[in-house]
């Protein structure tokens, strides 16, 4: 057991920094690290255990990525389908071209503050897309669909609740595209893999929470993972916190919490963000992807395809973080030095919006899984979640 992964993780219960944690890294599928931390519920004192619920948030967004990928093998889809063949009213996009909702870097989302407040989609300027969204540009967050301001203030002035897909599709079918399909990157936090979620639906013919139970939840044993849980399961849901002045406070069932954050109702199947998970459940989903495909004998995606997973996947190349590219709903770590990384080369993984993150490092036959849930870490760029990769790749990278 590494002492100063466990110390490092003390510090940060005891500095409020975190409510609770628990962490499992393997190498060569072995398990050499695994602990947990803090509280379910501080006020309680209710200790993390292996049964602990935690809200994944968008490392929601590898396992609808799996769920895509299994249709592809059954040839019920290809990666450069345009999206229309299953969502008919995506056709006929519009793209701004409008200078006043342009990205800067180093913009401060601040400004954006006076813009929503006289933003309307019908005054953006706009011009026709060139080509359908497809699948591929969904998957590598590559599509324009809600990847910049326009997309952000529209979804801030929607007051709306999400009540189905099929809903959803039609409320973003009117969206204006923040680019042109397949020539820009960045992030959909919301809007790209909800409607992979709803191709999912048509293409399979299921209910998406339906589908994902047979296709991958059930046949890997992840018994604890769901999108809705029963009153059972809430029992073993976590706090959910957000700092502030310095102390942990409870925010869970507020505007902060996950369902605030997806504004949907009871029912809704967020494909980018709505799935509870544990530490071991989640640890079963990477150790197939670790291998492969295949776990305990079940095979869940052929090797080829989760080799094309973790594969440079937008038609050009972009880097949304310097030294970074996306995959098929994972982020590659494809040049670290670049972006001043710990990791490896071909590292790849994604993070949750609540501080969870996982990772796998092909050439270091490691994987690991993170589970916390505090509201205000800013998902990838958690300064926690950084350190994490830090302490395990220094103690059992190479």
């Amino acid at each position: 057991m590494s002492n100063i992964i466990d110390s490092t993780i003390q510090s940060y219960v005891k500095n409020a920094e975190l409510s609770g944690a628990a962490l499992m890294v393997r190498k060569g599928g072995k398990v050499v690290y695994h602990n947990k931390w803090g509280w379910t519920d501080i006020a309680d004192q209710t200790p993390i255990t292996d049964a602990s619920v935690f809200r994944m948030m968008s490392m929601t967004k590898p396992v609808t990525a799996v769920g895509i990928l299994k249709l592809m093998e059954k040839g019920l889809l290809s990666l450069d389908d345009p999206i229309t063949k299953f969502l008919p009213l995506f056709q006929n996009m519009q793209v701004s071209i409008d200078k006043r909702y342009e990205f800067r870097p180093g913009m401060n989302p601040l400004s954006l503050l006076p813009k929503m407040l006289f933003f309307r989609m019908g005054n953006v300027k706009t011009e026709p897309a060139t080509r359908d969204i497809t699948i591929r540009d969904l998957l590598s967050h590559s599509s324009g669909l809600a990847q910049g301001i326009v997309g952000l203030l529209a979804m801030r002035k929607d007051k709306s609740i999400k009540k189905s897909l099929a809903q959803q599709a039609d409320v973003l079918s009117q969206y204006v595209l923040d680019f042109q399909p397949g020539t820009g990157t960045g992030y959909s936090p919301l809007a790209g893999f909800d409607m992979l979620t709803r191709i999912l639906e048509v293409a399979s013919g299921m209910d998406a929470d339906a589908y994902f139970r047979k296709e991958i939840f059930d046949p890997l044993g992840m018994a604890d993972s769901f999108f809705w849980p029963n009153d059972t399961q809430k029992q073993h849901i976590v706090k959910c916190y957000k700092r502030k002045k310095n102390r942990l406070v409870d925010v869970t069932g507020t505007k902060d919490d996950m369902y605030g954050i997806l504004a949907c109702e009871a029912g809704y199947i967020a494909g980018c963000g709505g799935l509870f998970s544990t530490l071991a459940d989640y640890d079963r989903f990477a150790q197939m992807l670790a291998n492969g495909g295949t776990l305990d004998g079940v095979t869940i995606l052929k090797p080829e395809t989760v080799e094309l997973m973790h594969t440079e996947a937008p038609e050009k190349h972009m880097e949304p973080d310097p030294g970074q590219v996306w995959g098929l709903g994972v982020k590659i770590r494809q040049d670290p030095a670049k972006g001043n990384l710990p990791v490896t080369a071909g590292t790849y993984g994604w993070s949750g919006a609540f501080g969870t993150h996982f990772f796998i490092s092909p050439k270091d036959d490691l994987s690991c899984v993170w589970m916390t849930n505090r509201t205000d870490l800013g998902g990838s760029g958690s300064y926690i979640s950084a350190k994490i990769e830090e302490l395990v790749f220094s103690e059992f990278g190479g």
